[in-house]
């Protein structure tokens, strides 16, 4: 019953993919059919007419329409070749979009976790609309009919020809099987072998760690990672190879058996007069391609089981890049409440996947509409990750955050992410236009978007760029595309928080690529144009505190101070010391220039 629902997904799956793949599976399907009963029923013919009658028109005719059918099966295979080609190509594309949108929608924490991307290496090359559609459906419904063709040849000849020939055919099923059975097995092995392949050959070819791996030295560590990865690969895939040669081996010695008394009776029967020559290639060609029809009836009912088997893991799949809070967004953003903070962290406690050191210990913290927060600390004082949970990139291992008094885990997350604009630290910028790098998914504002790369501080850039907002960055979709410079491209992520035009502005080490001038000028800009915006500071430098309202230190994972950047300083406690280390930077004249 799970094997038929199934096959059921597969059929939906694949139609839901491309259903241009069933009328090229249909196509290929009477030609598979056709073609082997063309090439033995016109030699029979043939054959026997010039070991019989040999009548010259007969043989002509004969090999006249063989001659025929070969030309019109392959010039149907050449017409048709083009359609089931660009069908085939377009559904594997379209297939991997489909499992690279599971990666846009799944849940942050499960992007870490090793068991989930060895699932998808897994399932991402074994569950495909074309593989099921084009390669097995084609494979088992070609050979159900070319085994009943066959079976029904040999009959003619003697039934007892048939029976020794399935069941010789029998025991090679269940040596399939044991093939099929240990290709499965081998897949999580080959899965977690192919993420390491792929992350060690990245780092070797992106020019992203061209210059670390050249002013470091990397290239000998690579290159002895890769060559331990390859051993430990080599390794088992040596076992795997060896288990299949003795499948083989096997499977050799009963095709050998087979072989020998398939010619041996057929032979018999043409010297005793049973047959004819004809019919000694007639019946020699039927038993060969019984075996070879019924070995691939077996072979893809096999492969469906197994099919089956990774249907499994795919929904496996499926289920961990559901949003963790799919089942509970049930409420829209609710409207704004004086009465109540706009954000509140109640005894909210972290501890990362899979490990046990608190991050976040019983933060609890109230953030009002308008208000200015500067998040500071030391590295590792739990500061990102305040944000992360506030971004709804991981939920709370204890305690709730609220947008004004509503679990935020509830809230629809479309609507959520609306309400934020964040400038991350290790920010992204895509390989697209300038224009699409700050607009991207929303509606275009010419106004909006001048005035942000104004805030942004990239007027001048942008004048200078060949094509203007046009230009493409990088060059991964255009030769021409120009390369940006991190404190350049930390400027358009913060144009890009500008235009989204937010409730929430988040800035995790926005400045961290800017020299100091260029970071002055950020901060200043940023402070006029977030007047009645809710924003939210993090950053090792203390430039951003002078002008938010409230300053929250962390340490070790806990809000150890609160207050005001005067109120911190006559505390002389935490912030107060890393203040003052940096005061030769910040002090109140610099500030004032």
């Amino acid at each position: 019953m799970k094997f038929i629902k199934n096959i059921a997904f597969m059929f939906k799956y694949s139609w839901m993919i491309s259903k241009r793949i069933y009328l090229a599976a249909i196509i290929e399907i009477t030609l598979n059919s056709v073609e082997p009963f063309i090439y033995l029923i016109f030699p029979t013919l043939i054959i026997n007419e010039l070991t019989g009658a040999r009548d010259w028109n007969t043989v002509l005719l004969n090999i006249g329409l063989f001659a025929g059918a070969v030309t019109i099966l392959r010039a149907f295979r050449l017409i048709s070749r083009v359609f089931v080609n660009m069908s085939v190509n377009r559904c594997d594309v379209k297939n991997g979009m489909f499992y690279a949108r599971h990666f846009l929608i799944m849940p942050y924490e499960k992007l870490e976790d090793e068991k989930v991307r060895d699932m998808q290496q897994t399932v991402s090359s074994k569950v495909r609309a074309n593989n099921f559609a084009f390669i097995n459906l084609i494979g088992l419904i070609s050979s159900i009919i070319k085994l009943v063709g066959f079976s029904y040849i040999i009959t003619t000849l003697d039934p007892i020809v048939l029976i020794v020939a399935l069941g010789i055919i029998i025991i090679k099923y269940f040596l399939n099987k044991r093939q099929s059975k240990n290709d499965y097995n081998y897949q999580p092995t080959l899965a977690k072998h192919t993420r390491k392949f792929d992350y060690l050959f990245e780092s070797m070819t992106n020019f992203d760690y061209a210059k670390e791996v050249r002013v470091n030295k990397a290239d000998e560590i690579l290159s002895n990672k890769f060559n331990k990865t390859l051993s430990s690969f080599n390794r088992d895939n040596k076992k795997f190879l060896f288990r299949q040669l003795c499948v083989n081996i096997l499977s050799g010695v009963v095709s050998f058996a087979q072989a020998l008394v398939s010619y041996g009776y057929a032979a018999y029967g043409a010297i005793k007069n049973m047959i004819t020559v004809g019919e000694f290639n007639l019946y020699i060609g039927a038993i060969y391609n019984l075996s070879g029809a019924f070995n691939e009836v077996v072979a893809k009912c096999i492969e469906l089981k197994y099919m089956s088997k990774y249907v499994d893991d795919y929904r496996e799949y499926i289920k961990a890049a559901m949003s963790r809070d799919a089942e509970k967004e049930i409420n829209s953003m609710p409207d704004e409440n004086e009465d109540l903070p706009m954000f509140e962290f109640d005894n909210v406690s972290f501890i990362y996947p899979n490990t046990e050191k608190v991050v976040l210990d019983n933060i609890s913290i109230k953030i009002h509409k308008g208000e200015k927060l500067s998040v500071v600390g030391l590295n590792g004082a739990g500061k990102t990750t305040f944000i992360k949970l506030l971004c709804r990139l991981y939920a709370p291992t204890k305690g709730s955050i609220k947008y004004y008094g509503v679990d935020i885990s509830t809230i629809k997350r479309e609507e959520y992410m609306k309400e934020l604009a964040v400038v991350f630290q290790d920010f992204k910028i895509f390989s697209f236009s300038f224009l699409d790098n700050i607009v991207l998914s929303q509606p275009l504002d010419k106004e909006k978007l001048n005035r942000s790369v104004e805030n942004a501080g990239l007027t001048s850039k942008v004048r200078s760029l060949p094509h203007g907002f046009d230009t493409n960055i990088y060059k991964d979709f255009d030769e021409e595309g120009i390369e940006f410079s991190g404190g350049e491209g930390q400027k358009l992520v913060i144009a890009r928080a500008y235009y989204k035009d937010a409730g929430l502005v988040i800035l995790d080490e926005p400045t961290a690529a800017l020299d100091a001038i260029a970071e002055n000028e950020i901060y200043q800009n940023f402070n006029e144009i977030t007047s009645g915006k809710t924003s939210i500071f993090i950053s090792h430098r203390l430039a951003s505190t002078r002008f938010c309202d409230n300053i929250a230190v962390f340490e070790n994972g806990n809000i150890v101070e609160y207050g005001n950047h005067e109120g911190l300083i006559k505390k002389q406690g935490l912030y107060a010391e890393m203040f003052e280390k940096q005061a030769e930077y910040y002090n109140t004249e610099e500030a004032a220039q």
